[in-house]
């Protein structure tokens, strides 16, 4: 079980630092505000995930947010941890609803819809010492989040991208609600 949860790391990681190293090489110079993309990883509740996030801004102040976020977590279930990989793609509104003068920081709120597949226990419903799961242990998911973002500009191009979400899955087998906490780099692309 740990070595599946490390290599599901290992991948991760690669999929998170590969699109920022090619990304970094070809966006320096860039120096418009209307398309961003950013890497975040961080926190779900009992686990890990990454999140690779597209920004389109229609306005100076609004943007459609499209995203998609692979999250890494255990369910507990008779003193067995048992694995859960939920797959989404979010898309939403997002508004600033604070940002200074210099335009070095934006706290950005922000709403949509998700759509994803859960997998449970790698799809088996045996659990071990002759225990069966009483879940669909492969489900498709749907459902609504809110988010929060904040962008602290290193430079005109580059910003510190912390999120905030709460995802609400209508149903789910592992619960309805769904927190996000992660922290990445953003990129403005055009």
């Amino acid at each position: 079980m740990d070595y599946l949860i490390q290599t599901k790391k290992k991948l991760l990681y690669k999929l998170l630092v590969l699109p920022l190293v090619f990304l970094c090489s070809h966006t320096l110079l860039a120096q418009s505000h209307r398309i961003a993309l950013s890497l975040t990883g961080g926190i779900v509740q009992d686990g890990f995930s990454g999140m690779i996030t597209g920004d389109y801004k229609v306005n100076e102040f609004d943007y459609f947010q499209f995203n998609v976020q692979g999250s890494f977590s255990t369910l507990e279930q008779n003193n067995i941890d048992i694995p859960v990989d939920t797959y989404s793609f979010n898309a939403g509104f997002f508004f600033d609803i604070l940002r200074n003068n210099s335009r070095t920081f934006a706290l950005s709120l922000g709403a949509g819809g998700t759509i994803g597949f859960e997998t449970i226990n790698e799809g088996n419903k045996n659990i071990g010492s002759n225990q069966i799961l009483n879940l669909k242990t492969t489900n498709t998911i749907y459902g609504a989040y809110a988010g929060l973002d904040a962008d602290i500009f290193i430079s005109p191009v580059i910003a510190l991208n912390i999120k905030l979400n709460e995802v609400y899955h209508i149903n789910s087998e592992i619960g309805e609600f769904t927190p996000y906490a992660g922290l990445g780099v953003k990129l403005i692309i055009k």
